[in-house]
């Protein structure tokens, strides 16, 4: 068979013959095939080239998808906007290493629209560059726009093109009405007049990513992992019932490390407190923070209380109080098995002023009242009022002290069941006020050291001891004022625990608290600057502790308003104002009560005191009548006046106190140079003087420190200096 040559075209439509014929180019797609399917040679050349392309090929498609959805074409999302929501700025690496001053500063609030409008002539350029700018910024942000407005903005070239080729007058149409829209937003926006905002990112757009990097990284979850799945934010934190929960998966362990570094990620990427929840038992386990309640607020105190009378005897109105989140009204209840209380505090605190309290109180329901005021003017108010004895001097302050130890005693055997019926009709209650107990104390100390020569040990201390425990059942009472509640004054641990109400008020040291209401009792502010506050405690333990409830205090202020009380006040019996002794007292009391605590030589007609023997009706010693502040004067200060004081306001209303010498603490001698050491001198002398058989003066105790005359020190300095000096000649 012949051949012939055809034309050089042909060969297209026929396989197999020369390279550009289609049976060549559909062989050589035959060998690319076969080379991509890898059944030709397997060198590594050819499979570097197969996993080129695939790359080149998978980039691609990436790219075109990206592009075409709205994403960053390349690396990781810039901002956390969604298909939907704008974005804020995603966590980068490089970002956080750059210099702090590339930080921008905040931007000032944009005025209201008012400003802008009415800010002179230059206003139109202003909004002009405004607008303009806010477009600027607009593009600036382009990666946290939202993905649906990028893939708008990237795929209009097409249907533009298309249009213009197509419909070109419609297209110039609609592109100049999208141009006058963006004009008129970007206008009225945050750049220009301000008539509307976008859409500020809320908290799960800020806090949402930088939470879930570091729980992913607890839970050692894939990176990929989409945040939505696992983590939700509440849009506005600040809210009520805000809350952020976190979904556990089934494979971890959640060891107590895990559980403590996963609270930390919420302590320290979440601004405030958050209380969690977990829940690892169920089908569904998670983690939950909500915010944690803001403490209530504490409610003030006012700086005046008016004071109240309560129609209860036995109840008596103090002031107000801080308990919780409410202020309450604040009683003592004095025939509770704690019936006395007192009020500490430092010179010119207050507490003298709190004092009146009791005595207004008792006054009105008919009770008796006996002051022991060493200071002579702290309760000036009530000297004078029917009912009330102010005793000034130390050796009547004693007399009137013995006095109400046997009233309490008599008072309790004729309440009894073999008691005088006649008596107990005549039994009224009686309230013992005691200001500035620790000065009382050393003054009696010192009275009966160097005033009456007094051996041994006072028995003062014990009369107080035996009133505290015994003087409830009998209606008698005590209320103290002290600078310290320390024991030494009271007589003892068990004697001062019948102070139930305690309150402290001014600025107190921590010493001073701990005495008054335990060591463990933690301090609770307040302001010592506001005339009378201060801490109140009634014997109640605070739930779930093992001390006091001590509640913050302010005392009702009583004093403008005493003297008018007072007078309104029914008058007391004729035997009482008059300065007599109770009429329930019987020489069988007075024997009993001078063998149980020798009391007998401080009742008028024994030892201690010059009045005659004390009968029923006889007088106190150093009782006031109405009107006085001594002792009973006239002719019958013989009679039934102890102590020898006569008129009141005379020099000698004092005279027996200041014929007492004057006692110094060792480190006050030092201080005022009645010793010329110093205190750390004197005290290793001291020491040294007893171990050479150098008698030291035996002083006088206040209960907490001993105390000496100036004669005293002045004697033994002179006789330890001599032996000093013999001892150095030989």
């Amino acid at each position: 068979m012949r051949y012939t040559a055809a034309a050089p075209w042909d060969g297209w439509d026929l396989p197999g013959y020369a390279l550009p014929s289609g049976g060549s180019l559909l062989l050589a797609l035959l060998v690319v095939a076969y080379a991509f399917n890898g059944k030709g040679s397997r060198s590594a050349s050819n499979e570097e080239l197969n996993r080129g392309i695939e790359r080149a090929v998978s980039g691609a498609v990436r790219t075109v998808g990206r592009y075409v959805g709205g994403r960053d074409l390349t690396g990781e999302p810039r901002s956390t906007a969604t298909w939907w929501r704008s974005g804020v700025p995603a966590d980068d690496e490089g970002a956080s290493v750059q210099d702090v001053a590339a930080v921008p500063r905040p931007r000032a609030p944009a005025p209201p629209v008012k400003t802008r409008l009415a800010s002179g002539p230059a206003a139109p350029l202003r909004l002009l560059g405004g607008t303009v700018a806010s477009m600027g910024r607009a593009l600036a942000v382009w990666s946290r726009w939202p993905r649906a407005a990028r893939a708008f903005v990237r795929l209009a070239p097409l249907p533009l093109v298309w249009g213009l080729w197509r419909h070109p007058g419609e297209t110039r149409l609609v592109v100049a009405g999208a141009a006058v829209a963006v004009l008129v937003a970007a206008f009225t926006g945050p750049g220009g007049l301000a008539l509307w905002r976008p859409r500020p990112p809320n908290d799960d757009d800020i806090l949402g990513p930088a939470v879930w990097a570091a729980a992913r990284q607890v839970f050692r979850l894939d990176e990929k992992e989409p945040r939505a799945t696992w983590l939700r934010i509440d849009p506005d934190l600040s809210a009520d019932g805000s809350r952020i929960v976190l979904r556990l998966p089934l494979k971890w362990l959640g060891s107590k490390d895990a559980v403590t570094a996963l609270q930390h990620v919420i302590d320290t990427r979440v601004p405030g407190e958050w209380v969690a929840q977990w829940e690892r038992s169920g089908s569904r386990p998670h983690a939950q923070w909500t915010r944690k309640p803001p403490p209530a607020m504490k409610p003030e105190l006012p700086d005046y209380v008016a004071w109240k009378p309560t129609g209860d005897r036995f109840k008596v109105f103090l002031g107000q109080a801080v308990e919780g989140d409410r202020i309450v009204d604040v009683y003592v209840h004095t025939q509770s098995a704690t019936p006395h209380w007192g009020v500490g505090g430092n010179t010119g605190s207050g507490k003298s002023t709190v004092l009146y309290i009791p005595v207004v109180h008792a006054r009105q329901h008919g009770e008796l009242i006996d002051i022991l005021d060493t200071k002579q003017n702290s309760l000036a108010e009530a000297d004078g009022a029917s009912g009330i004895r102010i005793h000034k001097t130390v050796r009547s302050c004693v007399c009137a002290f013995a006095e109400f130890m046997v009233s309490m005693m008599a008072a309790e055997t004729a309440n009894g069941k073999s008691g005088n019926p006649g008596l107990r009709a005549q039994l009224v209650s009686r309230t013992l006020v005691v200001d500035e107990l620790p000065t009382l104390i050393k003054l009696a100390y010192v009275w009966w050291r160097y005033g009456i020569k007094g051996k041994g040990a006072p028995p003062f201390l014990e009369w107080f001891a035996i009133i505290l425990l015994q003087g409830r059942s009998s209606n008698h009472r005590i209320v103290v004022g002290t600078q310290q509640f320390a024991n030494t004054y009271f007589g003892g641990t068990m004697e001062r625990s019948q102070i139930g109400t305690k309150i402290l008020v001014g600025t107190q040291d921590r010493i001073s608290w701990g005495v008054a209401f335990g060591q463990s009792t933690p301090v609770i502010p307040y302001d010592g600057m506001v005339k009378g506050r201060g801490a109140f405690a009634d014997m109640v333990q605070e739930p779930g502790t093992d001390h006091l409830y001590v509640r913050e205090f302010q005392p009702a202020y009583i004093t403008p308003d005493v003297a008018r009380l007072l007078a309104a006040c029914p008058p007391a019996p004729a035997w009482f104002d008059s300065g007599q002794a109770a009429p329930w007292i019987t020489e069988a009391d007075i024997k009993e009560a001078d063998l149980v605590a020798g009391v007998g030589a401080f009742l008028p007609g024994g030892k201690y005191s010059t009045t005659a023997a004390v009968t029923q009706g006889t007088a106190v010693g150093g009782s006031v009548p109405p009107g006085r502040s001594g002792s009973v004067t006239g002719p019958a200060a013989a009679s039934n006046v102890t102590g020898g004081v006569t008129t009141a306001g005379t020099p000698a209303d004092t005279s027996e106190d200041d014929a007492l010498p004057r006692v110094y603490s060792l480190a006050e001698a030092c201080e005022e140079g009645v010793l010329p050491w110093k205190h750390s001198t004197a005290r290793q002398y001291k020491r040294r003087s007893e171990e050479r058989g150098i008698p030291f003066p035996e002083g006088v105790p206040d209960g907490r420190t001993t105390c000496y005359t100036r004669a005293e020190l002045e004697d033994w300095a002179e006789r330890w200096k001599t032996a000093m000096k013999r001892t150095s000649g030989e």
